[in-house]
């Protein structure tokens, strides 16, 4: 009996719109808190305004690419489809809740002292992976998933590539996160998240692969998480129309919010 109320509960819209919004809440506490720092950081040097330099234009948009980063991450479970087969058991459930949990938590670690060349790596890992990830959305549309879970197969796109390049472009945006940490506990959480977004992967696959039978092929025709081919995204980009137009259209809205970034700035540190 209570088995039969909780599955009639775990289907309901209700109970849908409730598992999505701890993530989306988490986020925008965790984005709201570090914008507010970097503005209580920035503010009592008001000769910054006047003397922005290369070095701190690259931090701020380093800082930037994480907002983005993070903002993305908030707001996917959103617009998801509801599912068609879900993860069996509470432990799948729960590992892939932390390992959502952990990128934004990355972001309220304690920096380490600028550096240029990190900054520029982290600003870059950071725009790649907000602006790969879009893309990559654009494919998935509402199929976007945080518990292993099956809503519907996409093959094409990124996901021609790898069959989860969401999650490496996740792990990707961590890595631009962390290179402005430099810390034990930064490369610990990197190595943890990597673990668990494996275990993730693997147990989404088990769903995808009850839920629907031309899964396998997918699966025995591309790679896991790494594409076999370095030029795989260049040779996507340069054969798929579709991909040519998605990535501009992304790349354009990046470029101007990047550049309001930019115009902006010296009000926001002045």
């Amino acid at each position: 009996m209570s088995q039969t109320l909780f599955r009639r509960i775990e289907q309901s819209r209700i109970y849908d719109w409730t598992m999505r919004l701890p993530i989306f809440l988490y986020s925008l506490y965790v984005l709201v808190h570090d914008v507010i720092s970097f503005s209580e950081q920035a503010a009592p040097d008001p000769a910054t305004s006047t003397h922005l330099g290369a070095s701190a234009i690259v931090a701020a948009l380093a800082r930037v690419s994480q907002w983005m980063f993070i903002a993305l991450l908030g707001l996917l479970p959103l617009a998801r489809h509801r599912p068609v087969a879900k993860s069996r058991g509470l432990v799948p459930r729960m590992t892939a809740l932390v390992t959502v949990c952990i990128p934004p938590f990355c972001v309220l670690l304690e920096r380490a002292p600028p550096n240029l060349w990190c900054n520029l790596l982290a600003g870059a890992a950071g725009i790649s992976a907000s602006v790969l990830g879009v893309l990559t959305l654009s494919f998935l549309g509402r199929s976007f998933s945080v518990m292993p879970e099956a809503r519907r197969l996409v093959t094409t796109g990124p996901y021609s590539i790898v069959r989860h390049p969401l999650y490496l472009f996740e792990l990707l945006g961590v890595v631009g996160i962390l290179l402005q940490v430099r810390s034990l506990p930064g490369a610990l959480l990197l190595a943890l998240i990597v673990a668990l977004q494996i275990t993730r992967a693997r147990w989404e696959e088990d769903i995808l692969d009850r839920a629907f039978p031309e899964f396998l092929a997918y699966r025995q025709r591309v790679p896991f998480l790494l594409p076999r081919d370095a030029h795989g995204l260049i040779a996507l980009l340069r054969n798929d129309p579709v991909v040519r137009r998605r990535s501009a259209a992304v790349m354009i809205s990046a470029s101007g919010l990047l550049a309001v970034v930019v115009i902006a700035l010296p009000r926001l540190v002045g």
